[in-house]
């Protein structure tokens, strides 16, 4: 007997007129596609090949190295799991991690790791983290403290030594971004490690935000140590930043020794529940197995250097033309003077006060570029001659204070 509801179902209630509205919606979205450079989303894939799996209801429930009899990926979230546990230096035989349905999430299952393991715990993060910090504190009720950032969006390592020392002992969870939201900077694990070594801390979470960076400068040498090879306790990056997945989703690992399942019963699942969502979108393990599968290391580390040295060169033939721009080391998100509004919303730039900034991601080209730069010269009056003569400082304070 052949298996096939779904035939019956789509003749017995046709598209009609919801197909035309379908295909219109694609066409916007390709022709917006053309105009998307202010956010970190490659476009890497079609997953056509993925296409037949949407009339499933693949549902890896719970935890993926205790999954269920249902309909799952679960083999294939692991395999995942282990290619970038091998990336990122964790030990193949006491790492544990699950794919997330988001960054937010994934970086909350690091902050309850740390809850869990001290009581009284503060949390901590810089004003440069994604604000999802301030809700996640807001949801786990956890008192919390911001460290100061400088203009450029990096961590200012005083402000840290201050709060650290305002605690007096009291244990903390501490979170990192590699790669700050808007400026890209990198909070360097290393060199906070030692800082806490040199302040006697003992007592603290560290959790990592590579959410951009993290699959991104995994290939890098040249990049500052942020994964297992330091003492850190958790690490999260995105699915659909650098890696291109086209439903959101996130990946978290982990040491296994403290993973223990939440309270309550997962019998009727027939999983263990050690995940926040309990329900997991199934498709982003396969979206991000594919990746791997057609791309390899090879291919993302490619991939990653074309990046980078796109932001390079474009950075130069932005200051060529007279614009003020900043990009960190190891960074491709170029923060640049916004222009004018219209011209902001369709290049889709991520704005903040009167400042913007763009990502070259893969899916980014240089024509894209090039064409954003010739509309945003010829877009400015004639009368207020060049853009700008001067190029800030990554420490001017003065030219920068609205990037806070």
């Amino acid at each position: 007997m052949r298996y096939d509801p779904w035939s019956q179902h789509e003749q017995r209630f046709p598209l009609t007129a919801a197909h035309k509205q379908l295909e219109a919606l694609r066409s916007q979205f390709l022709e917006r596609s053309a105009q998307y450079i202010g956010f970190p989303n490659s476009r890497l894939l079609s997953f056509r090949e993925l296409g037949d799996f949407l009339r499933f209801n693949i549902n890896n429930i719970g935890d993926p190295y205790h999954p269920n009899a249902g309909i799952n990926t679960c083999h294939i979230e692991r395999d995942v799991l282990s290619f970038w546990a091998q990336q990122l230096h964790l030990d193949p035989d006491s790492f544990w991690g699950y794919i997330t349905n988001g960054s937010t999430e994934a970086i909350m299952y690091g902050i309850v790791q740390g809850r869990d393991r001290y009581d009284e715990a503060v949390l901590l993060f810089s004003e440069e983290s994604h604000y999802c910090l301030h809700k996640i504190a807001h949801l786990l009720r956890l008192p919390y403290r911001v460290i100061a950032s400088h203009s450029d969006g990096s961590l200012d390592m005083e402000s840290l030594i201050a709060t650290v020392r305002a605690l007096q002992g009291r244990p903390f969870i501490l979170n990192l971004t590699v790669g700050t939201t808007f400026h890209g900077a990198i909070e360097p694990p290393q060199q906070v490690l030692e800082l806490l070594e040199r302040l006697h801390c003992r007592e603290f979470h560290l959790h990592v935000d590579a959410a951009l960076y993290g699959p991104m400068l995994t290939w890098s040498e040249q990049s500052p140590l942020f994964d297992f090879r330091l003492p850190i306790h958790t690490l999260s990056f995105s699915g659909h930043k650098f890696l291109g997945t086209p439903i959101p989703c996130g990946v978290v690992l982990s040491h296994r020794d403290p993973i223990s399942p939440f309270q309550g019963s997962a019998e009727y699942v027939g999983s263990l529940d050690t995940t926040l969502s309990c329900s997991r979108d199934g498709l982003s393990a396969l979206m991000l197995w594919l990746v791997i599968e057609r791309l390899g290391e090879l291919g993302l580390a490619e991939l990653a250097q074309e990046s980078l040295q796109l932001a390079e060169d474009f950075t130069s033939r932005m200051e060529h033309s007279g614009i003020p721009v900043t990009r960190h080391a190891h960074g491709c998100i170029l923060v640049f003077p916004k222009p004018q509004e219209e011209l902001a919303r369709r290049w889709q730039l991520a704005t903040r006060g009167d400042f913007a900034h763009l990502v070259t991601v893969p899916g980014v080209t240089p024509e894209m570029l090039h064409t954003f730069l010739d509309e945003w010269i010829r877009s400015e009056p004639r009368s207020s001659g060049p853009l700008s003569p001067t190029k800030p400082g990554i420490d001017d304070t003065t030219t920068l204070r609205g990037m806070r």
